[in-house]
């Protein structure tokens, strides 16, 4: 064999080197790339699924009891915005003892039912106070003590608030809400609650201002063609799924490039 060839055949080998390497840079990157995806989907999934247990716990007592749509507050029924109000308070995490019980059940100060309507409703429209009818309650108004009655009674909820999807934009989020039926849920032999299928959705908007976000708006909306939310196991799942691809690429890859490497040298030695 020449030494013209020797030397070209030598210059060959270590120029495929690099390139193997290269391509095997290629394809760590290709994994990094998949896990970084990987690992911000799980972020985004369950910063969402956080996000969306917020809002399902801000419109429990909004679909509570079933409110009439309207397409702007100023447009909504005052007694259901203050029965929404009171089952807010309710709702809340207050101390057992914070209102004093009478004999028809515990004494609420109008003020309290006014600072929750501002946080629901804001400050567009004021707070009317009057006695309010719900599903087999009342919650009973005196102007002259300037308090509620609220009876110690049990109830079902007439829905329960499922948040499918977010849409949002520079000062309003807008929910897609699935309306559970109280009475629907059942008990699985896990013990765990078993939902019901929505009865219905609604379309809740919310819009900015001051830093806080107020409901302006509830309409009727079409089922939804897909829920956009994923529980955190799925995803987690998924992400193995990605993670384990990730591995095949990366191995398929290298042998690819060690086959490959083996070629030349096999060729080389010719």
């Amino acid at each position: 064999m020449s030494e013209s060839k020797k030397i070209k055949h030598s210059g060959s080998h270590k120029a495929a080197f690099p390139v193997g390497m290269l391509i095997i840079l290629l394809a760590a990157v290709g994994v990094v790339a998949i896990v970084i995806s990987a690992v911000k989907g799980i972020s985004t999934a369950v910063e969402n699924r956080k996000n969306f247990d917020e809002y399902n716990r801000l419109l429990t007592p909004v679909v509570l009891i079933d409110p009439d749509t309207f397409d702007d507050i100023t447009k909504a029924d005052m007694n259901q915005l203050i029965e929404i109000s009171v089952w807010s308070l309710l709702k809340s995490d207050i101390s057992p003892d914070k209102y004093a019980g009478t004999g028809s059940g515990l004494s609420i100060p109008k003020g309290d039912v006014e600072t929750e309507f501002k946080k629901l409703f804001g400050t567009e429209i004021a707070p009317v106070h009057a006695t309010v009818e719900g599903y087999g309650y009342e919650f009973t108004y005196d102007e002259a003590s300037g308090t509620y009655t609220i009876p110690l009674t049990g109830i079902v909820p007439i829905y329960t608030p499922k948040v499918v999807d977010k849409k949002t934009s520079e000062h309003t989020v807008v929910l897609t809400v699935a309306c559970l039926a109280g009475d629907a849920w059942e008990q699985g032999d896990n013990g765990e609650m078993i939902e019901p299928s929505p009865d219905k959705y609604l379309k809740i908007t919310l819009r900015e201002k001051d830093g806080s976000l107020f409901i302006s708006a509830i309409q009727n909306t079409t089922t939804p063609e897909t829920a956009t939310t994923v529980s955190q196991s799925e995803t987690t799942t998924e992400n193995k799924d990605l993670l384990a691809q990730a591995e095949q690429v990366a191995s398929d890859t290298t042998a690819a490039t060690e086959g490959e490497s083996s070629s030349e040298e096999s060729t080389s030695a010719a």
